[in-house]
C-alpha cells in the first residue's frame, strides 16, 4: 500500500468524483495535507473516513479519534479560512467544547506550525498567515464563551511592553468569559504606565492576567506586577503564564500565582493558589 494517495486515488476508492472528496477535505471530514501544490492522503485516514462514513454522528469514530488539529493545521498552511472554520464546527458538532476547540485543535496545530516554521520547513509568510487566520476565527467562535447569569467582576488581560503575541491573551479571555468573568483585554506590547491606569480605571477587579512568550519581556513583566501591587488589595491575584515562564517557582519569585493551561485560569482566578494561568502559544 503507498503511503500517501493522491486526492484523485482517494476518490477513486471511495467512489465519488474528485470535487466530492475535496469538500471532505474542505469539510474537515478527510484528513488531507497539500504537498508541493497537491493533496496526500494517507490510507489510514481514507480507512479511518470510510469506517465512519463520513458522518460526524457515526458512533464508529469518536471524536478522540479525529486528528482536529491536523485537519486544522492543514487548512492554516492553505489560506483557506472558510474550511478552517468548517473544521472548528464539525469539531463541535462531534462533541468537542469551545474551550476544548482551544486546547485541542488551536493550540496544538499553532504549536505544530511554530515548529515547522523554527525548523526550515516552512516560511515566516505561512507562519504569520496562519496567526492572522486564527485571531479571525477566535473572533467568530468568541460568542460560545458568553455565559448566561449574573456576572463575577473583571480582570484585566494584557502583555508586557515588548511582547508581540496575543493570541494566548485572546484565549485566557475568552476561557475567562465562559468562567462568568467580564475581560479587560487591552493587549500586548503594553507601556507599563497604561497597564496601570488601566488598573485604576476599573478597580475593583477580581484580577489580572498576564501573558508572557519570550524572556526578553519578563523584566518589563516583573515591573507590571511590582505596579499591580501598589494598586491591588493584596488578595487579588496577578496571573502569570506563557512560554517565557520556567513554571510555578519562577513565578513566584516574580510576585504572581502561576498556571499550566487555560483550564486553569479561572481557577487561578477564583482560588487564589500558586497554580498557572496562562496558554502558551
Amino acid at each position: 500500500m503507498p503511503e500517501f494517495l493522491t486526492l484523485q486515488e482517494a476518490a477513486e476508492r471511495l467512489g465519488v468524483h474528485y470535487m466530492t472528496a475535496y469538500r471532505y477535505v474542505r469539510l474537515g471530514q478527510l484528513a488531507a495535507r497539500k504537498e508541493r501544490g497537491t493533496w496526500r492522503v494517507a490510507p489510514s485516514d481514507l480507512e479511518l473516513f470510510q469506517q465512519g462514513d463520513g458522518s460526524a454522528s457515526s458512533a464508529v469514530v469518536s471524536r478522540k479519534h479525529v486528528a482536529w488539529s491536523q485537519r486544522f493545521e492543514n487548512r492554516l498552511l492553505d489560506g483557506d479560512a472558510s474550511g478552517a472554520w468548517k473544521v472548528i464546527e464539525r469539531a463541535l458538532t462531534a462533541g468537542t467544547s469551545p474551550l476544548g476547540i482551544y486546547t485541542e485543535v488551536v493550540v496544538p496545530a499553532l504549536d505544530s506550525i511554530g515548529s515547522r516554521w523554527e525548523s526550515g520547513e516552512i516560511g515566516v509568510a505561512e507562519e504569520h498567515q496562519a496567526s492572522f487566520l486564527v485571531t479571525r476565527l477566535i473572533g467568530r467562535l468568541s460568542p460560545h464563551f458568553h455565559r448566561p447569569g449574573r456576572r463575577k467582576g473583571s480582570v484585566v488581560v494584557a502583555g508586557p511592553p515588548g511582547e508581540r503575541h496575543f493570541i494566548n491573551l485572546a484565549m485566557a479571555a475568552d476561557a475567562l468569559r465562559l468562567g462568568g468573568y467580564d475581560p479587560i483585554e487591552v493587549g500586548s506590547d503594553l507601556p507599563v504606565d497604561e497597564f496601570e491606569r488601566t488598573l485604576r480605571r476599573h478597580l475593583p477587579l477580581k484580577g489580572v492576567c498576564l501573558g508572557v512568550m519570550s524572556e526578553e519581556t519578563l523584566e518589563a513583566c516583573r515591573n507590571m506586577i511590582f505596579r499591580a501591587r501598589g494598586v491591588l488589595p493584596s488578595e487579588v491575584p496577578i496571573v502569570v503564564g506563557g512560554r517565557g515562564i520556567e513554571g510555578h517557582d519562577h513565578a513566584l519569585r516574580m510576585g504572581a500565582d502561576w498556571a499550566a493551561d487555560l483550564e486553569s485560569v479561572v481557577e487561578a482566578i477564583e482560588s487564589g493558589r500558586r497554580i498557572v494561568s496562562a496558554v502558551s502559544v
